[in-house]
């Protein structure tokens, strides 16, 4: 199995060009399989896993924001792009296991064409191809990268796939061969990674947490909106939450009790935040949103099909109690929810 290495900091600190870096940003490490892959680094809260709203890196412990001229704002740019690709790769890693289908049916020694009309097994070698293009973009060094992805008779390879701690955005997907590659050096390239990767990212992927659960917290941002003086509180709509984040999406919510089924109202809801006038006031003149973490326990349900290509999860709550925080890295708790009495409004 892939070892995971918890890197935690309560408060990390790193010292560059002779100022502090302070974040409180906890990260999970998933070590490839060998030098050939990139490891994974994932965000956590309380040393588990973190889903939906992460944090963006680039604010500071005193609430301002590194700018592009500040000395640590390149290592911070390059901890936010490892942490976006790897989040992306996750993902991808994780289908492997139910795409076994799709894969036993991909051609390994030729392209498969796209036509108008394909048989069943042509369609799933092509999606198979396209998903192993996908893979190997993401998951492999750009020392791997350069073989499979630059022609060296147009390109400068070295320069281009410089190791230099930055990764391409997730969708940035190169074709086999690199620019201008013939036919033959398209396919070349496929069948090296068809032949001596993709059996190693299959092994990793059915690695992970293959008993298909995860542990983790789900962080919803709600933004506090209008001060409601007769409930004296802010009302935080959690249709707010929809859409946002990674992995879990609110919709993958499944209810267990009463209380939780009127959180997860069809029509939305909204609970109360309670704050006396006073306090309001000077709350809302320095923060404009609460994050808000449930501890869930996450469970992979397969892919839509094998053309959606869609990984299907769900997740419950293990504990009724709502944690409130003020900032994206989870530093600053300003209260805590109790599911079961606060005040829920549905439309």
């Amino acid at each position: 199995m892939t070892k995971i290495t918890a890197v935690l900091f309560s408060f990390f600190f790193v010292i560059l060009n002779g100022q502090d870096i302070s974040n409180n940003v906890t990260t999970i490490i998933y070590d490839p399989p060998n030098a050939s892959f990139v490891p994974l680094a994932l965000q956590t809260h309380k040393g588990k896993l973190r889903f939906g709203e992460q944090d963006q890196h680039y604010v500071k412990s005193d609430g301002t924001y590194f700018k592009p001229n500040d000395n640590d704002y390149e290592e911070i740019s390059k901890r936010s792009s490892h942490n976006l690709m790897s989040q992306y790769a996750f993902r991808q890693l994780l289908k492997i296991r139910y795409q076994q289908e799709i894969f036993d049916a991909m051609d390994k020694q030729l392209f498969t064409e796209r036509k108008n009309n394909m048989y069943d097994k042509e369609l799933k070698s092509l999606t198979a191809q396209e998903q192993l293009l996908v893979l190997v973009n993401v998951l492999l060094t750009k020392k791997e990268q350069s073989r499979l992805f630059c022609n060296e008779k147009q390109e400068d390879c070295p320069a281009r796939f410089r190791d230099d701690g930055y990764y391409r955005a997730y969708n940035d997907i190169i074709p086999w061969g690199g620019k201008g590659a013939t036919e033959f050096q398209q396919l070349r390239a496929f069948k090296t990674a068809a032949d001596e990767f993709f059996p190693k990212m299959q092994e990793w992927g059915n690695s992970l947490h293959p008993d298909n659960e995860i542990d983790g917290y789900y962080v919803g941002k709600a933004r506090l909106g209008t001060y409601d003086f007769k409930d004296a509180g802010y009302w935080l709509d959690t249709n707010q939450f929809y859409n946002q984040g990674y992995l879990l999406q609110w919709n993958d919510f499944q209810p267990k009790s009463t209380s939780e089924r009127k959180l997860k109202h069809p029509n939305g809801s909204q609970l109360l935040f309670g704050l006396t006038p006073e306090k309001a006031e000077a709350f809302s003149e320095k923060y404009e949103a609460l994050y808000l973490v449930f501890e869930v326990n996450v469970a992979l349900d397969g892919i839509e099909n094998y053309r959606m290509n869609q990984l299907k999860t769900l997740f419950t709550l293990v504990s009724p109690t709502i944690s409130l925080y003020v900032d994206d890295g989870l530093t600053k708790k300003v209260g805590e929810l109790d599911l079961d009495s606060v005040t829920i409004k549905t439309r």
